[in-house]
């Protein structure tokens, strides 16, 4: 049986690969704050762990430009797979009210089923009371700028979304060392308690509540987002197009083949009339 999270322990860089370059300010938020003539400014603050796991409505959380495309991709390639679906709600960057006396984080991504509004213009946070749902998935993408902050991501993070009853949470992560993506994943069991998703020989990630795979890329830039069963890849806008064209190309390749064929029958019989 896998050990529960509570037994986990996570790789912690040495203290020089942890610190932020110099040159970098570091994962910042920007928060609008009302001064004492009652004007309503935007502050520029320090993200803290604190910060990061209970943030205000409205913040605006800068942890890089690598850390935005990737959660940018994957939301984007949610919200198209269940863009179908009337009762399945795919947020991003959203403040969740999940259970009286925990923290209220804002995911980078979560997933839930049964929500009785798709798309309500005034839902500015998720209120699991409200809703009458809680995330079935919640996806968070590592921003590793600062050591604490991952360790929120890894470790708190994990042990609040496990006593809110959130059934599987993943986490893509990565470290300074390298910046290659890993996949860590949490499942919960009969008892309620998280227990970690096994990759498999493929180094795919299946989230059963969303009948999704998820694998890194080869070069770990990327979080690809596979079918389950049937290894269908999703594809984002770019790749779409890239599709679209070359079948269109194939398309007329094979149209042009069988106008060069007829023309070529049409010769033969030409020639056998003679």
């Amino acid at each position: 049986m896998a050990d529960p999270i509570r037994q986990i322990t996570t790789t912690r860089q040495p203290r020089s690969l942890r610190l932020v370059p110099e040159e970098e300010p570091g994962p910042t938020v920007l928060r609008w704050v009302k001064g004492p003539a009652g004007k309503v400014e935007p502050v520029e603050l320090p993200l803290t762990p604190e910060r990061f796991l209970n943030p205000h409505i409205g913040d605006q959380m800068t942890q890089g430009q690598r850390h935005f495309e990737t959660v940018a991709e994957i939301y984007a390639l949610l919200k198209d797979h269940f863009r179908a679906n009337p009762n399945i709600l795919v947020a991003g960057d959203m403040k969740h009210f999940l259970a009286p006396g925990l923290p209220a984080p804002g995911p980078d991504i979560s997933v839930s089923r049964g929500v009785r509004v798709k798309n309500d213009a005034r839902r500015f946070s998720f209120r699991v009371k409200k809703e009458g749902v809680r995330p079935c998935l919640i996806l968070e993408v590592v921003s590793p700028l600062d050591e604490r902050l991952r360790q929120t991501d890894l470790e708190t993070k994990a042990k609040v979304y496990e006593s809110a009853g959130i059934e599987e949470y993943v986490i893509v992560d990565s470290v300074l060392a390298d910046l290659r993506y890993r996949l860590v994943g949490y499942r919960l069991d009969a008892t309620g308690r998280y227990l970690p998703i096994e990759l498999d020989a493929e180094g795919r990630l299946l989230s059963a509540t969303t009948g999704l795979w998820f694998q890194v890329a080869p070069d770990g830039e990327r979080v690809f987002v596979f079918e389950h069963p049937s290894g269908r890849r999703l594809l984002n806008s770019v790749e779409h197009e890239d599709q679209a064209k070359r079948e269109a190309e194939a398309r007329k390749a094979a149209e042009d083949e069988i106008s060069r064929l007829r023309a070529e029958i049409e010769r033969l019989r030409g020639d056998s009339d003679c």
